[in-house]
């Protein structure tokens, strides 16, 4: 049965990839996932990230926490649902605990990659994957540099969730989003008011043809498809 939207209080879950977890049931409107999720975000040790040839950088854990943004997004997927996703390449970028990319899965998507420059991040959504029976491919990737596994293929769809948090985020997703879409795809991208987006749609109108409409709990969905 289809389910109102929102989130249930967690209850203790397994062990999760780095730690103790909880398991949350996330409502949807196709029927709820439960996510396991790690049980103290606060808790949670920051990751190495190799930021250039043996150059690696401590960046805090924002995956352990599972954000409005993305709960936006697997909604938004969810209603899509597999009239709209079913057999679409779909990658999903910063993706931290992947609820969208189990969303697109669910919905019948082939291939889902989640992709995050956390390794750990990358490890919770593959456990929850697994814990689903959802086909959900996982990588360890940034989007800020030419990144392999980003450039193998050219997505159907690409789902990103508060990605621009700044400057240089936004200048790389430019840089990216051309390489990675095929002439047809679809780009969405929830955003809570960060002051980087604006400028950043402004920027990219000339390539990208925008929608936007406002979601619950202060999120912005905006939906880009590739100028002729």
């Amino acid at each position: 049965m289809p389910g109102s939207e929102g989130t249930t209080p967690p209850s203790p879950g397994p062990q999760g990839p780095t730690g103790p977890g909880v398991l949350e049931r996330i409502a949807l409107p196709r029927g709820p996932l439960t996510l396991l999720r790690p049980a103290d975000p606060d808790a949670v040790g920051f990751d190495a990230v190799t930021v250039a040839e043996g150059v690696e950088e401590l960046h805090p854990p924002h995956w352990a926490r599972l954000w409005p943004s993305a709960v936006a997004l697997a909604t938004t997927v969810d209603r899509a649902g597999p009239s709209r996703l079913a057999g679409r390449r779909v990658l999903e970028l910063g993706c931290g605990l992947g609820l969208p990319s189990l969303v697109a899965a669910r919905a019948g998507a082939v291939p889902v990659v989640a992709t995050d420059r956390s390794p750990a991040a990358v490890a919770w959504t593959a456990a929850n994957a697994r814990r689903s029976g959802l086909r959900v491919e996982t990588a360890a990737a940034s989007f800020d540099g030419r990144d392999p596994v980003l450039d193998a293929t050219r997505w159907d769809l690409v789902l990103a969730s508060d990605v621009l948090y700044g400057a240089a985020a936004a200048a790389a997703l430019t840089a990216l989003l051309p390489r990675v879409t095929s002439r047809r795809a679809a780009v969405w991208l929830t955003d809570p008011g960060r002051p980087e987006t604006p400028r950043w749609l402004a920027e990219n109108k000339d390539r990208w043809i925008v929608r936007t409409r406002p979601l619950p709990d202060g999120v912005d969905l905006h939906v880009l498809r590739r100028r002729p």
